[in-house]
């Protein structure tokens, strides 16, 4: 089973329904629900994603979000190490550092993120929703 950590823009793209990049986030979802891969967020994901859907939709959706999150997701912990660990290995973003340095700890094979500029990483591929699909159906 391949290991992914999602990035925020992704769940949002999915829940939002936000095009062109909904397909390919909610296929990313559905291998999750068929536990082709396994999926981890953080509760960063989740507060971040919370605040943007119910602004954006509205807060009951928002919710339902969170409760589909708890479900489908391995919830990853954010510790002092993981700060240490952001602030020692900068790139561009202290937020996004925060994610990879999660993802690492997590020892994913990828991040799935619209953003792939802004991640780096040594140990991991940064992938897009529609790449990591691919992968998914060439193996």
């Amino acid at each position: 089973m391949i290991q992914a950590y999602i990035d925020c823009n992704i769940l949002i793209d999915w829940i939002t329904d936000r095009e062109p990049f909904s397909t390919y986030a909610a296929q990313i979802i559905e291998l999750t629900e068929k536990e082709l891969i396994k999926s981890y967020i953080s509760p960063l994901t989740i507060a971040n994603s919370y605040y943007i859907i119910s602004r954006q939709i509205n807060k009951n959706i928002a919710y339902e979000f969170v409760k589909d999150c708890i479900r489908l997701f391995e919830i990853a912990e954010i510790t002092a190490e993981t700060i240490n660990f952001a602030y020692e290995n900068r790139f561009k973003d202290f937020e996004d550092d925060v994610h990879t340095a999660i993802a690492e700890k997590q020892s994913v094979e990828y991040i799935i993120t619209r953003n792939k500029k802004d991640f780096r990483s040594e140990k991991i591929s940064i992938v897009d929703a529609e790449e990591l699909v691919h992968i998914i159906h060439t193996r």
